[in-house]
C-alpha cells in the first residue's frame, strides 16, 4: 500500500471540479462517508463533471493523481449497475 500525506478535507463539488491538484484531499470523504454511492448517472455528472466518460458505460474513471515517485497515476473509479452508484474505489494505472 502506498502512504501519502494528504490534509483530507469533507467532499465539495465545486472544488473537486475546478481544482484537480485538491481531489486528493476528498477521496477518503467519497470513499468513507458514502458520498456517491446510490447516485445516478446525472448527479455523478452534476458533482463531479463528465470527464470524458461515456453515459452507456458502467465504469467511470476519474483523475485524481500523478505519483512523481511512481510511473502511476490515481483514479477514482465508480461501478454503476442499473444506472445507479454501486461502488466506488480508487485506482493505481
Amino acid at each position: 500500500m502506498i502512504a501519502l500525506r494528504v490534509r483530507h478535507c469533507s467532499f465539495e463539488s465545486s472544488l473537486w471540479k475546478n481544482s484537480r491538484d485538491q481531489r486528493i484531499s476528498h477521496l477518503k470523504s467519497i470513499l468513507d462517508g458514502g458520498v456517491l454511492l446510490s447516485k445516478s448517472k446525472e448527479e455523478i455528472m452534476e458533482l463531479l463533471g463528465d470527464e470524458y466518460n461515456h453515459y452507456y458505460v458502467d465504469q467511470w474513471k476519474y483523475f485524481v493523481r500523478d505519483l512523481k515517485s511512481l510511473p502511476y497515476k490515481i483514479y477514482l473509479e465508480i461501478e454503476f449497475r442499473n444506472n445507479i452508484v454501486a461502488d466506488c474505489r480508487v485506482k493505481l494505472i
